[in-house]
């Protein structure tokens, strides 16, 4: 999956100590563990990688990955630190095509926010030195790790514009709707004929608590309460939501029958949220499938070659998969791959 990040320190930190689930493995020197486009991945870069990932790991608990059948951990952690190198490349061509870049301060902050959960700058010095990692590691992992964030950022701001941001919202816009809906309910129609001519909105609360056969929302004046418009809709039974959604708001109905008996409903209220209020929870909400599509686009056009040892490089999951028989090579492949690195 590739790494959704929002701008910040604390997110970085969160990565950094739990998220990327990588660990150290041993890797072969000297040879190529994937190209992407025209630049090479050494097994080198993947086995220094390695180390601090090992560190961070180490920190959050986390297991390094799950392995597939007859593959073994140092295997699968191998897959997994490709994966994410592969996406590294992808990204920084990214940045450096636009001319992105990180600000030393984000790190800055993103490494006091570690030292602070692990107890100060001397508790993660000692836990540095006994790992064998030094803080200009973490320092360049942190820095690589919040260009997802820049690059995303840039992409986000192009795609998700204004008109992007708009359509999203009208697509959404029950989601940003309140209701707050009332009724009566009576078994009878002659009897909800009558409430229907005689009430009106200030006196709608007593005759719900007088005549309402619903005993639940009669006690508290007929209300059902608060609801998002997509919550109501999927709460309530479809003759009476609709009925209630064809109101304008301070509007009572005719009475409208259901499998309950025959309903008098009140729509006390309708607000909708305006863009400038949810365009924060839109931006959040589509920005990783914004991300994720570019993404995908980027993979489509650059030629990918991974090392047969480590695995395949695989376009629906856009992770290096391994790979255990020619059942599982794709087509035109050459020949299996060893159990792991």
């Amino acid at each position: 999956m590739i790494p959704s990040l929002r701008r910040g320190s604390r997110a970085l930190v969160f990565v950094l100590v739990a998220s990327l689930g990588l660990a150290a493995c041993s890797t072969p020197s000297g040879s190529t563990a994937a190209t992407v486009g025209e630049t090479e991945i050494t097994n080198d870069q993947v086995a220094r990688d390695a180390d601090l990932f090992a560190f961070l790991v180490g920190l959050s608990g986390s297991a390094c990955g799950t392995p597939v059948e007859g593959e073994s951990e140092d295997a699968a952690c191998a897959r997994l630190a490709l994966s994410n190198d592969i996406r590294e490349e992808i990204v920084k061509t990214y940045a450096f095509e636009n001319d992105l870049s990180v600000e030393q301060t984000l790190i800055d902050e993103a490494i006091a926010q570690l030292e602070q959960g692990l107890g100060g700058p001397e508790a993660l010095d000692a836990q540095l030195a006994e790992s064998g990692v030094t803080r200009a590691q973490v320092d360049a992992f942190a820095r690589r790790l919040l260009l997802f964030n820049v690059v995303q950022d840039d992409i986000v701001a192009d795609r998700l514009d204004e008109q992007a941001l708009q359509a999203a919202y009208e697509e959404q816009l029950s989601t940003f709707t309140t209701v707050e809906v009332a009724h009566i309910l009576v078994e009878d129609q002659a009897d909800a004929e009558r409430i229907a001519a005689e009430v009106t909105p200030e006196t709608f609360a007593k005759a719900a608590e007088r005549e309402s056969i619903d005993e639940t929302s009669g006690a508290n004046g007929g209300s059902l309460g608060s609801y998002s418009q997509a919550g109501f809709e999927a709460q309530f039974i479809p003759e009476f939501v609709d009925a209630a959604l064809a109101l304008a708001p301070g509007e009572i109905s005719a009475p409208v029958q259901s499998q309950f008996g025959w309903h008098v409903i009140y729509l006390v209220r309708s607000d909708v949220a305006p863009l400038a209020d949810v365009r924060e929870q839109l931006l959040a909400e589509r920005s990783p499938t914004v991300f994720d599509d570019w993404f995908r686009e980027q993979v489509d056009q650059t030629e990918i070659d991974v090392n047969p040892r480590f695995g395949r490089y695989d376009l629906e999951t856009l992770e290096v998969v391994a790979v255990r028989s020619t059942a599982d090579e794709p087509a035109g492949a050459t020949a299996p791959a060893a159990t792991g690195p």
